[in-house]
């Protein structure tokens, strides 16, 4: 299985303000619609605008250390080798039968009914095996996305902790491929922290 199949999702921050410039029926003017428009609290007061705080992690070593994903990934092998090793028999089973099919066709001239018959069992086999592998394939999709699920939510949780006691506003993600900080101060850097605290925690789960 591939490693590092876990992605952790880049968490984009989108800010909207949809500002109504004729209000009809009432009157109202541009100006009396701003006043009704929610202010982020960091700009209620415009002339001492309170500055972000930004970190960033970097989310290839995350995937790479972070022993929760080391274990799931453990998990998701061990559930795909089980469920090949199934598929293996069920499509021994049916290659079998297949092959006899054939053999006994080959054997002789059959009446045109069971040639019939003899070919839509060969399809049903055939079927059957592919309806097997979608549901193999499924059901290790289901189980990943669940997983991925979770880990997305512990980070996020984690995240939301460890940036209160910093007093950090923004936590971004640095990863290759997809890099959402262009450029880092290593200064800001808190992979390490995040990473130690994440594995203290996951341990501390697993030793319950």
């Amino acid at each position: 299985m591939k490693k590092n199949i876990w992605i952790i999702g880049v968490m984009a921050i989108q800010f909207a303000l949809i500002i109504v410039l004729f209000l009809k029926g009432n009157g109202g003017s541009a100006e009396e619609a701003l006043e009704n428009v929610p202010v982020a609290s960091a700009f209620v007061d415009t002339a001492n605008v309170k500055s972000a705080v930004v970190a960033y992690v970097n989310g290839d070593s995350i995937n790479s250390q972070y022993r929760f994903i080391k274990d799931k990934e453990a998990q998701l092998e061990s559930t795909l080798k089980g469920a090949d090793a199934q598929f293996q028999k069920e499509y021994a089973k049916r290659e079998k039968e297949a092959q006899e099919l054939i053999q006994y066709a080959n054997s002789k001239q059959l009446p045109e009914d069971e040639a019939r018959t003899v070919q839509e069992r060969l399809a049903q086999l055939d079927g059957e095996i592919q309806e097997l592998d979608a549901k193999m394939s499924n059901d290790i999709s289901v189980k990943k996305e669940a997983m991925m699920k979770e880990l997305n939510k512990r980070v996020e949780k984690y995240l939301a902790k460890f940036a209160k006691n910093k007093n950090i506003d923004f936590v971004l993600n640095y990863q290759e491929g997809i890099p959402i900080v262009l450029h880092g101060n290593p200064a800001f850097n808190v992979t390490a922290e995040v990473l130690a605290g994440l594995n203290a925690e996951y341990a501390a789960e697993k030793s319950k």
